[in-house]
């Protein structure tokens, strides 16, 4: 004998369609039946929601929860504790608080990190983590993190085989020998890692379809070609889609002209000669392809997430997302590591969004509020195959969404939703959260987690984390001449592209 399907009806709220009256969305009861949407109408009759528990929604809007499709969970703790730096700069004091940390740490920051994206409306995750060493247990404390906050995870681990030293321009003659492993020197075999990764996949499963897995090859340029080879193998063999980073930075612009000579000076020839280019394949940023790259990215129908927040943060410039749009290429939105971004905050991306495309050019843009919602929601969902599941309240859909209160100033006069949901709100509304047909957030607040218990949790990781970061910014005063000077040869050198507002100035 089956079991009748937990019932969960929001009543009388404004649902938020893309396809529907953006603007004043049509009042509407939304009926869950166990995970999923079971019907989306006006006035659904008594017989149809019998038994189920009642959410009233009136004054309220329903919208399908974000997906923040690119973030590391690695380096939560270290929020605030930087500011003013490039890439390069900024990857060097804050890499090492991946490396050797305890079990316990690495629950609290993905917890924490989890909560945080709960909060301001993600329900998905894209979660590139790096864990070194690589450990089932470590492993295990994230996902069990996820699971307890009851947020949907795509989960990958970070892999690479060559040196951050290796891969930073010029750096390699400017350090002497004494000072590189304060930047990176480690090169590690490319096999035990993607055994490692295909064996979790193996032994964890999706948990009842919470965890999406991923593999994410950290860059073309950390990578060597067998690795990137490997891993596109791997993708087409188990269909599981592929994230990894690709010119996030002019740093990364140069040394692929430099140093990728059988691909042309091309990171995008060599992911697509690798097998990395297309439908099932997201970049990261994105901000420094060139034109003929561009073309590339579109034919294959490969996904692009923008990452607005840190690549400002990080002095990276601003990704050509009008040529993107124009190409018709998948636009997904993320707000990547909380120390580079320091929100987990898809309502701030969004905005952004929408501001970068009007300091592109002085015309009319396509890039709209509604064109950013999209990007949150069903761009994201694609990117993982997800996209007949995740990103919109409608029938059949998992039943991941938010309900806002109509009644926050951000709203008031209510004028559009989709503008003002964009434009005015940054996630202050949000009043619950449901994730595959459970309440993680209700009124304001964490239903899943004793948040002052993880703020003690927190509290109890960070004098080691304080401590390791001291030392880490100590290493970093020593080798932080050479990366100026990478810097300073970055901005000199004659590249044709440009990607910052009114022109770099160095």
């Amino acid at each position: 004998m089956t079991s009748a399907p937990v019932k969960t009806l929001i009543r009388g709220g404004r649902v938020l369609d893309l396809d529907g009256d953006l603007d004043q969305p049509t009042l509407a009861d939304v009926l869950i039946e166990d995970t999923s949407i079971a019907a989306v109408a006006p006035d659904l009759p008594a017989a149809r929601t019998a038994g189920a528990a009642v959410i009233d929604a009136a004054g309220r809007l329903i919208v399908p929860g974000l997906v923040n499709a690119h973030y590391h969970s690695y380096d939560t703790l270290a929020r605030g504790l930087m500011e003013d730096l490039p890439l390069e700069q900024w990857g060097t004091l804050c890499g090492p608080l991946a490396i050797g940390r305890s079990t316990e740490e690495i629950y609290a920051r993905t917890l924490l990190g989890a909560v945080d994206c709960l909060r301001n409306g993600s329900t998905t995750i894209q979660d590139m983590a790096t864990l070194v060493p690589l450990n089932d247990d470590h492993v295990d404390a994230i996902l069990d993190a996820y699971r307890d906050a009851g947020i949907r995870v795509i989960l990958s681990v970070s892999i690479r085989d060559l040196s951050q030293v290796d891969t930073i321009p010029w750096l390699a003659e400017l350090l002497p020998d004494e000072l590189k492993p304060l930047v990176g020197t480690a090169r590690d075999d490319f096999g035990p890692q993607i055994d490692f990764v295909t064996r979790q996949i193996a032994r964890i499963g999706d948990r009842g379809g919470m965890v999406r897995w991923a593999l994410s090859p950290s860059a073309p340029q950390r990578c060597t070609p067998a690795l990137l080879a490997a891993v596109g193998a791997l993708a087409r063999e188990r269909a599981i889609p592929v994230y990894t980073h690709c010119y996030e930075t002019r740093a990364q612009r140069v040394f692929a002209r430099d140093h990728l000579d059988a691909f042309d000076g091309s990171a995008v020839k060599l992911l697509e000669a690798s097998g990395l280019l297309g439908p099932h394949v997201t970049i990261a940023h994105g901000v420094w392809p060139d034109a003929a790259e561009l073309d590339r990215i579109a034919a294959t129908g490969t996904n692009v997430v923008l990452n607005m927040l840190s690549n400002l943060k990080l002095k990276s410039g601003v990704a050509p997302l009008l040529d993107y749009h124009a190409r018709g290429v998948n636009l997904a939105l993320g707000c990547d590591n909380s120390s580079c971004s320091d929100v987990q905050n898809l309502f701030e991306v969004m905005k952004l969004f929408c501001l970068m495309a009007a300091v592109s050019t002085p015309g009319p843009t396509p890039i709209t509020a509604a064109t950013a919602l999209r990007a949150a929601t069903l761009g994201g969902a694609r990117t993982a195959g997800l996209a007949d599941k995740l990103g919109a309240v409608r029938t059949g859909m998992a039943a991941d969404l938010l309900i806002l209160d109509l009644a926050d100033p951000a709203y008031v006069p209510f004028n559009s939703a989709v503008r003002q949901l964009v434009f005015a709100d940054a996630g202050r509304a949000i009043e619950t959260v449901m994730v595959n047909g459970r309440v993680v957030v209700r009124d304001r607040r964490m239903a899943t987690v004793d948040e002052a218990a993880l703020r003690r949790l927190v509290e109890r990781a960070m004098p080691t984390v304080r401590r390791d970061f001291a030392r880490s910014r100590d290493g970093f005063a020593r080798v932080r001449p050479a990366l100026e000077e990478v810097q300073r040869r970055v901005w000199a050198d004659p590249l044709a592209l440009n990607r910052f507002v009114g022109g770099p100035r160095f």
